[in-house]
Protein backbone atom coordinates (compact mmCIF):
# COMPACT_ATOMS: atom_id res chain seq x y z
CA UNK A 1 0.00 0.00 0.00
CA UNK A 2 1.41 3.33 -1.14
CA UNK A 3 2.58 5.95 1.76
CA UNK A 4 2.80 9.64 1.02
CA UNK A 5 6.22 10.59 2.25
CA UNK A 6 6.38 13.62 4.64
CA UNK A 7 9.54 15.06 5.55
CA UNK A 8 10.26 17.48 8.56
CA UNK A 9 13.44 19.19 8.75
CA UNK A 10 13.48 20.21 12.42
CA UNK A 11 14.74 23.34 14.43
CA UNK A 12 16.97 23.09 16.64
CA UNK A 13 15.36 25.73 19.04
CA UNK A 14 11.73 27.37 19.60
CA UNK A 15 10.59 30.07 21.73
CA UNK A 16 6.83 30.29 23.08
CA UNK A 17 5.10 32.09 25.61
CA UNK A 18 3.51 30.56 28.77
CA UNK A 19 0.19 28.64 28.63
CA UNK A 20 0.77 28.50 25.13
CA UNK A 21 0.77 26.10 22.60
CA UNK A 22 2.69 24.83 19.75
CA UNK A 23 2.71 23.05 16.48
CA UNK A 24 4.63 21.24 13.89
CA UNK A 25 5.22 24.11 11.87
CA UNK A 26 6.38 26.21 14.55
CA UNK A 27 9.77 23.51 15.20
CA UNK A 28 10.16 22.72 11.98
CA UNK A 29 9.56 22.99 8.20
CA UNK A 30 7.20 20.11 6.39
CA UNK A 31 7.90 18.76 3.05
CA UNK A 32 5.25 16.83 0.79
CA UNK A 33 3.88 16.59 -2.19
CA UNK A 34 0.13 16.18 -1.15
CA UNK A 35 -0.87 19.77 -0.07
CA UNK A 36 -3.59 18.71 1.85
CA UNK A 37 -1.71 16.10 4.02
CA UNK A 38 1.32 19.02 4.20
CA UNK A 39 -1.29 21.40 6.01
CA UNK A 40 -2.65 19.29 8.34
CA UNK A 41 0.71 17.75 9.67
CA UNK A 42 1.54 21.41 9.99
CA UNK A 43 -1.41 22.40 12.38
CA UNK A 44 -0.60 19.12 14.40
CA UNK A 45 -0.62 20.40 18.05
CA UNK A 46 2.64 18.62 19.79
CA UNK A 47 3.40 20.93 22.91
CA UNK A 48 1.38 23.24 25.54
CA UNK A 49 3.61 25.18 27.46
CA UNK A 50 3.45 25.09 31.78
CA UNK A 51 2.11 28.69 33.22
CA UNK A 52 6.22 29.17 34.44
CA UNK A 53 9.02 29.98 32.35
CA UNK A 54 11.09 27.49 32.10
CA UNK A 55 13.29 25.33 29.44
CA UNK A 56 12.28 22.23 27.97
CA UNK A 57 13.21 19.45 25.14
CA UNK A 58 11.22 17.93 22.56
CA UNK A 59 12.26 14.97 20.51
CA UNK A 60 11.48 13.31 17.47
CA UNK A 61 9.88 10.26 18.73
CA UNK A 62 7.72 12.25 20.69
CA UNK A 63 6.78 14.41 17.56
CA UNK A 64 6.01 11.67 15.34
CA UNK A 65 4.10 10.07 17.98
CA UNK A 66 1.86 13.05 17.69
CA UNK A 67 1.81 13.11 13.91
CA UNK A 68 1.08 9.38 13.57
CA UNK A 69 -1.82 9.83 16.28
CA UNK A 70 -3.67 12.29 13.90
CA UNK A 71 -2.32 11.68 10.13
CA UNK A 72 -2.73 7.87 9.03
CA UNK A 73 -0.86 6.58 5.35
CA UNK A 74 2.25 8.54 5.56
CA UNK A 75 5.59 7.57 5.72
CA UNK A 76 6.90 9.86 8.11
CA UNK A 77 10.70 11.12 7.93
CA UNK A 78 12.62 13.06 10.19
CA UNK A 79 15.95 15.67 9.11
CA UNK A 80 17.95 18.48 11.09
CA UNK A 81 18.15 19.10 14.95
CA UNK A 82 17.99 15.78 16.91
CA UNK A 83 16.45 17.49 19.67
CA UNK A 84 14.19 20.62 19.86
CA UNK A 85 15.23 23.24 22.52
CA UNK A 86 11.82 25.33 24.14
CA UNK A 87 12.20 28.40 25.49
CA UNK A 88 9.29 29.27 27.64
CA UNK A 89 8.69 32.82 28.67
CA UNK A 90 6.15 35.29 29.33
CA UNK A 91 6.35 38.33 26.85
CA UNK A 92 8.18 41.53 28.62
CA UNK A 93 6.34 44.78 28.69
CA UNK A 94 8.30 47.28 26.83
CA UNK A 95 9.53 50.01 28.85
CA UNK A 96 11.16 52.82 27.02
CA UNK A 97 12.58 54.61 30.07
CA UNK A 98 14.05 51.66 31.44
CA UNK A 99 15.52 50.23 27.97
CA UNK A 100 17.40 53.98 27.95
CA UNK A 101 18.89 53.79 31.41
CA UNK A 102 19.98 50.20 30.91
CA UNK A 103 21.32 51.70 27.77
CA UNK A 104 23.28 54.26 29.42
CA UNK A 105 24.21 52.42 32.56
CA UNK A 106 26.01 49.63 30.35
CA UNK A 107 27.39 52.52 27.84
CA UNK A 108 29.15 54.47 30.96
CA UNK A 109 30.40 50.91 32.10
CA UNK A 110 31.87 50.25 29.02
CA UNK A 111 33.44 53.73 28.56
CA UNK A 112 35.02 54.31 32.11
CA UNK A 113 35.75 50.24 32.31
CA UNK A 114 37.75 50.50 28.90
CA UNK A 115 39.24 54.01 30.28
CA UNK A 116 40.13 52.62 32.64
CA UNK A 117 42.07 49.76 31.95
CA UNK A 118 43.84 52.01 28.89
CA UNK A 119 44.78 53.92 31.57
CA UNK A 120 46.15 51.78 34.01
CA UNK A 121 48.10 49.91 31.23
CA UNK A 122 50.03 53.03 30.16
CA UNK A 123 51.08 54.07 33.84
CA UNK A 124 52.19 50.48 33.88
CA UNK A 125 54.40 50.81 30.85
CA UNK A 126 55.39 53.94 31.56
CA UNK A 127 54.07 55.70 27.99
CA UNK A 128 54.82 59.22 29.24
CA UNK A 129 58.57 57.93 28.94
CA UNK A 130 58.82 56.23 26.08
CA UNK A 131 56.49 58.94 24.13
CA UNK A 132 59.88 61.56 25.03
CA UNK A 133 61.95 59.13 24.10
CA UNK A 134 60.97 58.77 20.47
CA UNK A 135 60.21 62.66 20.19
CA UNK A 136 63.60 62.94 20.92
CA UNK A 137 64.92 60.11 18.89
CA UNK A 138 62.89 62.04 16.35
CA UNK A 139 63.91 65.47 16.68
CA UNK A 140 66.93 65.30 19.47
CA UNK A 141 65.01 67.76 21.64
CA UNK A 142 64.16 66.44 24.96
CA UNK A 143 59.98 67.78 25.63
CA UNK A 144 58.20 66.68 28.62
CA UNK A 145 55.12 65.14 27.66
CA UNK A 146 54.91 66.01 24.12
CA UNK A 147 51.92 66.20 22.74
CA UNK A 148 52.57 66.09 19.41
CA UNK A 149 52.84 62.52 19.93
CA UNK A 150 50.32 61.87 22.49
CA UNK A 151 47.19 63.54 20.67
CA UNK A 152 48.08 61.96 17.89
CA UNK A 153 48.30 58.29 19.30
CA UNK A 154 44.90 58.68 21.52
CA UNK A 155 43.08 59.05 18.19
CA UNK A 156 44.62 55.99 16.98
CA UNK A 157 43.53 53.73 19.66
CA UNK A 158 40.12 55.43 19.50
CA UNK A 159 39.88 54.85 15.71
CA UNK A 160 41.51 51.10 15.89
CA UNK A 161 39.11 50.20 18.68
CA UNK A 162 36.53 50.92 16.94
CA UNK A 163 37.55 49.71 13.50
CA UNK A 164 38.24 46.61 15.65
CA UNK A 165 34.63 46.30 17.55
CA UNK A 166 32.45 47.02 14.39
CA UNK A 167 31.91 46.72 11.11
CA UNK A 168 33.52 49.70 8.45
CA UNK A 169 31.14 50.71 5.91
CA UNK A 170 31.84 49.04 2.65
CA UNK A 171 31.07 48.68 -0.88
CA UNK A 172 31.04 45.03 -0.62
CA UNK A 173 27.68 43.52 1.01
CA UNK A 174 30.28 40.54 2.55
CA UNK A 175 32.03 43.06 4.17
CA UNK A 176 28.97 44.60 5.47
CA UNK A 177 27.96 40.91 6.99
CA UNK A 178 30.43 39.87 8.78
CA UNK A 179 30.20 40.12 12.54
CA UNK A 180 31.73 41.95 15.29
CA UNK A 181 33.91 40.39 17.84
CA UNK A 182 31.00 41.31 20.28
CA UNK A 183 28.89 39.64 17.97
CA UNK A 184 30.86 36.66 17.94
CA UNK A 185 31.26 36.45 21.52
CA UNK A 186 27.51 37.05 22.49
CA UNK A 187 26.81 33.98 19.82
CA UNK A 188 29.28 31.49 21.64
CA UNK A 189 27.91 32.56 24.56
CA UNK A 190 24.25 31.55 23.23
CA UNK A 191 25.49 28.65 21.88
CA UNK A 192 27.45 27.04 25.13
CA UNK A 193 24.50 28.08 27.25
CA UNK A 194 21.98 26.49 24.89
CA UNK A 195 24.30 23.34 24.52
CA UNK A 196 24.18 22.89 28.58
CA UNK A 197 20.63 23.28 29.03
CA UNK A 198 19.85 20.46 26.69
CA UNK A 199 22.32 18.16 27.97
CA UNK A 200 20.96 18.93 31.65
CA UNK A 201 17.44 18.24 30.23
CA UNK A 202 18.01 15.42 28.27
CA UNK A 203 19.73 13.68 31.57
CA UNK A 204 16.94 14.34 33.31
CA UNK A 205 14.72 12.70 30.57
CA UNK A 206 16.95 9.82 30.49
CA UNK A 207 17.21 9.58 34.21
CA UNK A 208 21.22 9.25 33.71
Amino acid sequence: MYKEKVFIVLKEKAILDIEDYIYVKDIGKVYCLEEQIKLSVENIEIYNSPSIETWDLIDPTHVAEKIMGSVSNIDLSFHGASDILLEIKSREKENKIIEFLKVIFVSATLFFGAGLGIMYFHEDVNMINAMEKLYFSFTGINVENPLIMSIPYCIGIGLGAITFSSRIKSSSKRRRMEPDPMDIELYLYNTDMEDYIMNELSKKKTGS
